[in-house]
């Protein structure tokens, strides 16, 4: 940052201090902008063991196999997507902030707390970053795409990574928030395709990025038509689970 910013940020800072975005409190001088390492200490992290496929934590001791919920009847065309926290509490509140209330510069300190988990970055490095495209329509809406937000944010913590539009959302589509599994996989169906002006190569690892997972639908459709596109190995990766 120039010395400049630096004084610009400052005079900023002197007339509307900046808040921890969970603790509510002024932010001491730190790396992040929005995020105090006390209020990063609050955030629900996702530990071993998790699912190997959705990433959806399992709670108490494992004995033998379990099925993850999550994953009944998904048979995901992903290998496997890994999540850095769960989505509730503060975490749900800061994606919803990030999504609806125009506050998409949240993105980078939440990025910055989730790639600290080793699983999470070994999971991303060296991969082409896919975020889940948004139909034109929604985009012109909202002015930006979140899921676009956090592939570029990873990548700056993360050599080696790069990302790109490899996909777009050719059918719109309502909000997967009300609808169950069935219905969710039905929405969001033939609503992805891969971007005619990006070459998809069989050799290289994408993994496809998104704020949320949920019941992993539309994780699902995105790596369908990428591997209708020629893409061979495809995961996924999100800020959240739940």
């Amino acid at each position: 940052m120039s010395l400049l910013a630096d004084l610009d940020r400052g005079l900023l800072d002197l007339v509307f201090p900046r808040d921890c975005m969970v603790t509510q409190l002024p932010m001491d001088d730190q790396a992040r902008l929005y995020l105090s390492d006390f209020g990063a200490r609050q955030l629900e992290r996702i530990y071993d063991p998790r699912c190997h496929t959705c990433g959806h934590p399992f709670d108490g001791i494992l004995e033998g196999d379990r099925t993850c919920p999550h994953c009944l009847d998904l048979n995901p065309a992903f290998g496997r997507a890994v999540c850095a926290f769960r989505a509730r509490g503060h975490i749900r509140q800061i994606i919803h902030e990030i999504k609806y209330t125009r506050c998409p510069f949240l993105v980078a300190d939440l990025v910055a707390v989730a790639v600290e988990d080793p699983l999470f970055r070994r999971h991303l490095a060296g991969a082409q970053l896919i975020p889940v495209p948004l139909h034109a329509d929604k985009l012109s809406e909202r002015s930006y795409n979140q899921a676009e937000r956090i592939a570029q944010s990873l990548c700056t913590h993360m050599p080696g990574c790069s990302w790109s539009h490899a996909l777009i959302k050719v059918k719109p589509t309502p909000s997967q928030t009300l609808l169950n599994r069935t219905e969710r996989r039905r929405n969001v169906a033939n609503a992805f395709e891969a971007n005619p002006t990006t070459h998809i190569s069989p050799n290289v690892r994408y993994v496809i990025i998104d704020d949320v997972l949920t019941t992993g639908a539309t994780l699902h459709a995105c790596a369908q038509a990428l591997r209708l596109a020629g893409a061979l190995h495809i995961d996924a990766a999100t800020l959240a689970h739940g």
